[in-house]
């Protein structure tokens, strides 16, 4: 069975994610697109062949038009609640890009609203189906039980208008992916928080580009962190850079010499290359492919998503969290974030 999906915002991104996932899906055809440029409407449109008459520059309009499925929401990221609770009331199945939303009381809100409704409403973390972070999780028993986890990210990002002028940048844009990183890889969620957020001299951002860590997760691991997306000079991978020490060795997202992918180095100092080939996902499957097919099957069974808005929660509580440590200077603890039904 096909789905007929609405995908909202046809920006830089929006517009790759439909080319290259969406058109390409096997569980979904297009009902609708959404886009507020005209011209660009009109030219993505035509590019994806969407008929005219299923375009429209209004979200609301199309959701009550269009006989439809599902919204996938690629807009940016200060209008994904809008949009996320349109079309839960219009009575639509919901597929939002990262971060879910950008307040933790309008998450719940929504992950109330789509049970009530009885609908899936699921957060397209993308980076749980990458061969480098599924073979990293796969990697970390093999040289004993984890002890604590170092992670790092630099680039040097020049930021959309609306990211130039959000809070919490770096933490709700790009770490979003390395905390929810750390809950897919240790299975657990983060108990406790605490860190600081900064900007630099000459940024061009109004809220924070920087980020330092630590936390402690529910099994009592600690695991650091440093990110940055003011970083001049040399880049990280977008999945970061990690090291898993474990008590037999360590297990290491990277280049350690045969390019990146995963290293397990023993006690001896033996070193065992993963190729990001050697993953168990088929070019095919990775990342939104592999979203996209999860969000089909759920529609289809009612199951609850791996990457439910729910279990996204406890993600987003966690960023907001490390960004009121930085104000406050005090430890947080995620949970206490998430009232929900």
């Amino acid at each position: 069975m096909t789905l007929r999906i609405i995908q909202v915002g046809l920006g830089m991104h929006g517009f790759g994610v439909a080319q290259a996932f969406v058109k390409q899906s096997q569980g979904f055809e297009y009902a609708g697109v959404v886009e507020i440029n005209p011209a660009r409407l009109k030219e993505c449109a035509a590019t994806l062949g969407v008929a005219e008459e299923h375009c429209f520059t209004d979200y609301k309009e199309a959701f009550a038009a269009l006989t439809a499925d599902a919204v996938f929401v690629t807009a940016a990221s200060p209008y994904h609640y809008a949009i996320c609770k349109a079309a839960l009331e219009q009575g639509l199945h919901v597929l939002v890009e990262k971060p879910f939303v950008l307040d933790i009381k309008e998450g719940c809100e929504l992950v109330d609203l789509a049970k009530e409704k009885q609908l899936i409403l699921m957060v397209s973390q993308n980076y749980r189906y990458q061969n480098h972070v599924l073979s990293l999780k796969s990697a970390i028993g093999e040289v004993g039980k984890p002890l604590f986890v170092q992670a790092q990210f630099f680039y040097d990002h020049f930021g959309k208008d609306y990211q130039q002028v959000m809070d919490n940048f770096m933490l709700l844009e790009m770490a979003v992916h390395h905390i929810d990183m750390i809950r897919y890889l240790f299975d657990t969620n983060i108990r406790t928080v605490s860190g600081k957020t900064w900007n630099i001299e000459g940024s061009m951002y109004n809220g924070h580009p920087n980020v330092q860590a630590g936390m402690q997760l529910d099994n009592g691991m600690p695991v650091f962190y440093l990110g940055s997306l003011v970083s001049k000079g040399l880049s990280s991978p977008w999945e970061g850079e990690w090291r898993v020490q474990c008590q037999d060795g360590s297990v290491h997202l990277g280049d350690l010499g045969q390019g990146y992918g995963v290293y397990i180095v023993d006690q001896q100092q033996n070193k065992r290359y993963v190729s990001y080939e050697d993953g168990p996902l088929p070019d095919s499957m990775q990342g939104i492919h592999s979203v996209l097919a999860e969000f089909a099957a759920r529609i289809q069974d009612g199951a609850e998503p791996a990457l439910s808005g729910r279990d996204n929660l406890h993600t987003l509580a966690a960023l907001i969290a490390f960004a009121d440590s930085s104000e406050s200077g005090v430890v947080k603890y995620p949970e206490s974030y998430i009232v929900t039904n």
